[in-house]
């Protein structure tokens, strides 16, 4: 069983599966399917997905699917550190 209960884990995970699962896992409080593509950007060195990397991306339809098991290693070894949501207040500018 994974930390929060799930018995039966995806074979593969798209960004946005994979963002809702980090989130459901507890790696993540909160993460956008836009936040792990960024995250897959900047990490090129240790992402290990992709050509020449120990994971090929997989089709999912137009999606690119990822292994379940190597992604949720990875963001448990590298959580994500984001700013998170913008909780503040919005500055009111001057209405064009």
């Amino acid at each position: 069983m994974t930390r929060r209960g799930r018995s039966h884990l995806p074979s593969f995970v798209t960004f946005k599966t994979g963002a809702d699962l980090l989130v459901a896992e507890g790696i993540s409080s909160s993460i956008t399917a836009d936040g792990v593509r960024y995250i897959a950007r900047q990490s090129r060195k240790d992402w290990p997905f992709g050509e020449g990397k120990p994971y090929p991306y997989e089709k999912a339809g137009n999606a690119r699917a990822m292994a379940t098991a190597p992604f949720l290693a990875y963001f448990r070894k590298h959580p994500p550190k984001g700013r998170g949501p913008n909780k503040a207040p919005r500055a009111s500018g001057g209405e064009s």
